[in-house]
């Protein structure tokens, strides 16, 4: 086991990938390589808008799920109630 550990690091230190591995950035935002021209027109990419989520979407959704999870509880609550109390009766001698 201790050898194939042994090959397995050698043969990952010797594997081309290596290099590739290696953090080359110089520190700028947005380097540019010496050996590339320099484009004609640099495109910025406009920053992402956060739209605004419609007033249905931010209200009735959660409105709605909190209804349902009242009428679960409720249901849950008189079959507990109603049924429960009918399956056992106290019989008096």
């Amino acid at each position: 086991m201790k050898k194939f550990a042994f090959l397995l690091g050698v043969f990952l230190l010797m594997s081309p990938a290596v290099p590739l591995l290696a953090d080359n950035h110089n520190g700028e935002d947005n380097p540019i390589p010496e050996n590339l021209p320099v484009p004609a027109i640099i495109i910025e990419e406009p920053p992402e808008q956060i739209e605004d989520v419609a007033w249905t979407y931010r209200f009735l959704i959660p409105t709605t799920v909190a209804i349902a999870t009242l009428v679960i509880l409720g249901n849950i609550i008189q079959y507990f109630r109603q049924v429960t109390r009918k399956r056992y009766k106290v019989i008096e001698k």
